[in-house]
């Protein structure tokens, strides 16, 4: 590309870009850090985690675990309650003698949408540190493997429906899309007295139980947090991708940052997939299929 990828776009230059994105994920793998390093007398022993989506949140928790060497399980939180439930009980039902565990929980879209679903989790954090489903399982049991039903049924108190799962022992990462609300938040939205005014009391309930971290970061923060993630990962070296190609899409995606069709961590790998296949004018193929118009 015959551009100056110095100058200034979103406010700042590359090279500083850079510095920010970098800076992020450091202080991201601080608090991971701080919050694996299991202490009874922690008040906040979970970890929430906000970006904007496609920065490689769940890659870069990852990333730090595996290179920590640090045992974890991880799940998904973009499912009803009654599968997290389920999740949780085949974990401790496999863990009888409840060790403590890290657990990552990916995509938590479902676990915080409603108000009793936020109820539910508020218990898991703190309180009574349990999960607790309290319906029927009667049409639910076919759906279950053989492992989840022992588990079910392990955690089944008698003459009761559903099941309660300790938590005590968890140690919680969430990573979200979404911002949980501060307390400005709720004062504004009962100001005004909106319908929702009860869920956003809820949700920011959920933050006061937990470490936050919002990177609610600039677009030339991004860049340099998705720079940083590209750099310092295998995606593009399993391509195989030298030093010289990465930083072509860099800067293609630093020049162009507010046309891109998407932000994020797989723009690089569908870009070097593009640029391997395309040698001769990959650059045009680029324009075309991650550019708007």
């Amino acid at each position: 590309m015959k551009k100056n990828h110095e100058k200034f776009i979103l406010g700042t230059t590359k090279t500083k870009a850079l510095e920010l994105g970098k800076s992020h994920r450091e202080r991201l793998n601080q608090l991971i850090a701080r919050i694996c390093t299991r202490n009874e007398e922690d008040k906040y022993p979970h970890l929430y985690i906000y970006s904007p989506p496609g920065l490689g949140k769940t890659f870069s928790v990852r990333q730090f675990l595996e290179n920590q060497e640090m045992e974890y399980y991880e799940v998904t939180g973009n499912v009803s309650m009654f599968a997290f439930g389920i999740q949780l009980a085949v974990i401790n039902y496999q863990n009888p003698e409840y060790k403590p565990i890290i657990l990552f929980v990916d995509d938590t879209d479902v676990l915080f949408s409603t108000e009793s679903s936020c109820n539910t989790m508020k218990n898991v954090l703190s309180g009574s540190r349990t999960f607790s489903y309290e319906k029927s399982l009667a049409s639910q049991r076919g759906n279950l493997s053989e492992i989840q039903k022992e588990a079910v049924k392990n955690f089944n108190e008698q003459g009761k429906m559903g099941f309660k799962v300790p938590t005590d022992n968890f140690v919680f990462i969430f990573a979200s899309n979404f911002k949980l609300p501060i307390d400005d938040d709720v004062r504004t939205a009962r100001e005004r007295s909106q319908g929702k005014s009860v869920l956003i009391a809820h949700k920011n309930a959920i933050r006061s139980r937990c470490r936050v971290a919002d990177f609610d970061i600039t677009g030339a923060e991004q860049w340099g947090w998705i720079a940083d993630v590209a750099l310092n990962s295998s995606c593009l070296v399993d391509l195989g991708m030298d030093e010289a190609s990465k930083n072509d899409i860099l800067n293609f995606m630093w020049v162009y940052w507010d046309r891109l069709t998407e932000r994020s961590v797989r723009l690089i790998e569908k870009m070097a997939i593009s640029r391997k296949e395309y040698p001769n004018n990959y650059e045009r193929i680029w324009e075309i299929d991650h550019l708007k118009n």
